[in-house]
């Protein structure tokens, strides 16, 4: 197994994205702890995998990544990955946007990223090693009809963490973001509940291209996952990858709902 002495924290599992990740992250035999907005989320799915531990993290707390950080290096001595995928959805005019809305979910996306690295790096830069990966979006580049708050989340993010895969590239510290090409049901789910507006139908995402097979991307992502924390990715640093690409995310605007 590719990752068999490694230990890793994984913020945000109430996603499809996240799950896979977890449970390839547990295959490759990481050592995991899995932190979620929700603690029964994270809970549920540590109980379904090997070697891992579940608590709940409110990501717009300092204080509680910090403790969450804590307990991974308590329980296994070291953190050698960090993924973040904490992340929530509007789909809602700029115009009808209010400003608390607005923070909220740049905040969720974009000052959780900044909270989970700095906090991951005390430890990596102390034993000269260590990987960050977000998970943000393809609507970074896209930049769809009704999810300005969301988009200028991921390009903060983005921006954030090239910027950082500068700082400590010395450090033998890798930083990477990997771009998904849909927005998942439970993000919109959640960013309904935490700005009070009304919840998406079930089964609802939001998807960039008609091409992509939405099925099959958590897997794929996961993948990569570990191919960024494994040997294999050791020379990759301030990249943001999608997993596809068209013209201009189909011609940028013409995104759409579907269902799963």
């Amino acid at each position: 197994m590719k990752l068999s002495d490694k230990t890793a924290i994984v913020f945000g599992c109430n996603g499809l994205i996240a799950q896979a990740i977890c449970k390839k992250l547990s295959k490759e035999g990481c050592k995991l702890v899995i932190t979620d907005f929700k603690k029964e989320q994270a809970d549920k799915l540590a109980s379904e995998i090997k070697n891992a531990i579940g608590i709940g993290v409110n990501v717009c707390s300092e204080k509680e990544i910090k403790e969450a950080m804590d307990i991974a290096i308590k329980k296994y001595g070291k953190i050698d990955f960090v993924v973040n995928s904490s992340r929530i959805a509007l789909f809602k005019e700029t115009v009808e946007l209010t400003e608390n809305e607005w923070d909220i979910i740049v905040d969720f996306n974009a000052k959780s990223m900044f909270y989970i690295a700095k906090a991951a790096l005390k430890n990596m830069i102390d034993n000269n090693h260590g990987t960050i990966i977000g998970i943000t979006s393809k609507t970074a580049n896209s930049g769809p009809a009704n999810l300005s708050a969301y988009a200028a989340s991921m390009n903060a993010s983005i921006g954030l963490l090239r910027s950082l895969s500068c700082e400590v590239r010395n450090n033998n510290i890798r930083v990477n973001a990997l771009c998904p090409g849909y927005i998942e049901h439970e993000e919109l789910v959640l960013g309904a509940e935490l700005t009070h507006n009304e919840p998406p139908d079930e089964g609802i995402y939001i998807q960039f291209s008609p091409l992509i097979n939405v099925a099959n991307e958590p897997e794929a992502l996961a993948n990569m996952v570990v191919f960024l924390a494994s040997k294999e990715g050791e020379f990759i640093t301030g990249q943001a990858y999608s997993l596809w690409d068209d013209d201009l995310t189909y011609y940028r605007n013409l995104g759409q709902m579907a269902e799963l």
